[in-house]
C-alpha cells in the first residue's frame, strides 16, 4: 500500500510539468487545466500563476546586422480550476489566457520595422512592397494580442475489472483582444513619394467571446497510477475584431491637419483563428515512488496565414493598413518526464521537451524549441499542497526571406525562454 501511495504522490507532479513546456513560447499561452477531473476528493480547487520571459530578437534586418533587442515580451498565464464529482462523474469549470503575444520592434533601426505599403488592403507580398504606386507607407513599432479562455468540462466513468473508462467533453467560450502601433509617411498623391504627413497610428481592436468545444477520453489504472487521456479541442474563428484607435499627427503640411492633432479613426483585424489541437498525454508507475510521463500535441497552426489591420476616418478621407504574413505550418510538440515521490509529503519531477517550429521563412519568431522544465510539490496535509515548477528553453536560430512570404529579410540568433509557475490547490 506504501509504494501505491507513493507512487500517486508523484503522479501529482505531471499537470504541472507537462502543461509549463506549452507555456514556454508561441502564441499557445495556457492549458485549461482538465486534469483535474481525475484529482481524488469531491471537490477540488487550482489557482496558479505562470510568469514567462521569452528573449528573441533580430540579428539582421533587411541587410542591416546588429545587436538589436529582444522584441518579444514578458507575460504571466493566470490559471483556474474548481471540480466537483466522484469516481462515477464529475465536472470543471476552467479559466485561462488560452492565446496572445507581444512584439516591441522599438529597437529596431529607425524605431520599428521595415516600411510597407499602407495604402492597399491587398494580402499580397508584392502588393505590400510595390512603393512605385503607394498613396502611404507604414512601419509596425508594436502588436499584441490575447483571448481569454472561460470553459465546462465533464467527465463520465466506468469502472471494469480491466481499469477505468472515461469520456470527456465540454464547452468553452474565448474573446479575442489586438493592440497596434505603427509609424506612418503619407505622400502627395499615389507614385509621388514626396511626404506631406508623418503619423503614428494606434488601434485598440475587439472581438467577442465565440463558442468552441472539447472532446476526449480516458484509460486508467488507478493502483498503478496508469492513464492515457487523448483530448481534442476545436478551433475558434474570430472575424468581428473591430474596435477604435487614433491618428496622431507628427509633422504635416496638410491644411486643417497641423502638427499635434489626433484625428479619431475606426480599427478592424480580418481576422483571427484559435487553432484546433489535439493531447495526448500518457502516465504511469514504474516503481515504487517512481513514475514516467509522456505528452504529444498537434496543433493546427497552418491555418494562420495573413493578418491585416486597418483603420478608416471618411470624414478625413484616411485609410490605411498593415499587413503580418505568417504562412506557418502545423506544430509538434513532444515531451517525456520522470516523477519521483521523496517522501510522503514531498515529490519532484523533470522533463525534457521539443516544440517543432511553426515558421516556414515569412517569419522569424517560432522556429525550434527544445525545454528542461522541472517541478517540486509540497504536501503538508490532506487538503493542501503548493506546487512550484521552472523551465528553460532554446530557441533555434532562424531566418525569414521577401522569397518565401516575408516583406523584409531578417534573422535571429539561437535564443532562450524562462518561465516560473506556482499554484496552490485545494482539496475537500
Amino acid at each position: 500500500m506504501r509504494s501505491i501511495t507513493k507512487i500517486a504522490i508523484a503522479a501529482a507532479l505531471a499537470p504541472l510539468v507537462l502543461p509549463s513546456v506549452a507555456s514556454a513560447g508561441g502564441f499557445q499561452r495556457g492549458m485549461p487545466d482538465t486534469d483535474i477531473l481525475f484529482e481524488p476528493g469531491t471537490v477540488n480547487m487550482k489557482a496558479g500563476m505562470t510568469y514567462v520571459d521569452p528573449q528573441r530578437g533580430f540579428t539582421s534586418i533587411a541587410g542591416q546586422s546588429g545587436n538589436f533587442s529582444n522584441y518579444t515580451g514578458d507575460y504571466a498565464i493566470p490559471n483556474f480550476a474548481i471540480s466537483l464529482g466522484n469516481d462515477v462523474a464529475g465536472c470543471a469549470g476552467t479559466a485561462t489566457q488560452s492565446f496572445g503575444a507581444e512584439a516591441d520592434y522599438s529597437g529596431s533601426p529607425g524605431g520599428a520595422l521595415p516600411m510597407q505599403v499602407s495604402s492597399t488592403q491587398s494580402g499580397s507580398t508584392a502588393d505590400r512592397l510595390n512603393f512605385a504606386t503607394a498613396g502611404s507607407v507604414a512601419r509596425t513599432q508594436k502588436l499584441s494580442f490575447d483571448s481569454e479562455e472561460i470553459g465546462l468540462t465533464c467527465r463520465l466513468s466506468y469502472a471494469a475489472s480491466s481499469g477505468r473508462y472515461s469520456l470527456l467533453g465540454g464547452v468553452f467560450m474565448e474573446d479575442f483582444q489586438f493592440k497596434g502601433t505603427s509609424l506612418g509617411t503619407s505622400y502627395a498623391a499615389p507614385g509621388v513619394p514626396f511626404p506631406v504627413a508623418s503619423t503614428r497610428i494606434d488601434v485598440d481592436s475587439r472581438g467577442g467571446y465565440k463558442a468552441g468545444f472539447r472532446i476526449g477520453a480516458a484509460y486508467e489504472i488507478p493502483e498503478y497510477a496508469l492513464r492515457v487521456q487523448a483530448m481534442y479541442r476545436s478551433q475558434v474563428h474570430h472575424d468581428d475584431v473591430t474596435g477604435d484607435g487614433s491618428v496622431t499627427f507628427l509633422s504635416s503640411i496638410i491644411p486643417g491637419l497641423p502638427a499635434g492633432t489626433v484625428v479619431p479613426v475606426d480599427s478592424k483585424l480580418s481576422e483571427a483563428t484559435s487553432p484546433q489541437y489535439v493531447d495526448i498525454k500518457a502516465q504511469t508507475g514504474i516503481a515504487p515512488g517512481w513514475l514516467l510521463l509522456g505528452a504529444f500535441r498537434w496543433t493546427d497552426w497552418s491555418t494562420n496565414d495573413v493578418s491585416i489591420s486597418s483603420i478608416s476616418n471618411t470624414t478625413y478621407g484616411i485609410k490605411s493598413s498593415s499587413y503580418a504574413p505568417y504562412h506557418w505550418r502545423d506544430g509538434y510538440t513532444g515531451i517525456v518526464g520522470l516523477g519521483h515521490a521523496f517522501t510522503d509529503k514531498v515529490s519532484g519531477a523533470v522533463s525534457l521537451g521539443y516544440d517543432r517550429g511553426v515558421s516556414t521563412g515569412s517569419e522569424t519568431t517560432y522556429t525550434d524549441l527544445y525545454t528542461l522544465a522541472g517541478g517540486v510539490s509540497f504536501k503538508n496535509n490532506k487538503w493542501s499542497e503548493l506546487r512550484f515548477g521552472g523551465l528553460v528553453g532554446y530557441w533555434t536560430a532562424g531566418e525569414q526571406k521577401i522569397s518565401d512570404g516575408a516583406y523584409f529579410d531578417g534573422k535571429v540568433g539561437g535564443d532562450f525562454v524562462w518561465a516560473l509557475n506556482a499554484s496552490l490547490k485545494l482539496t475537500f
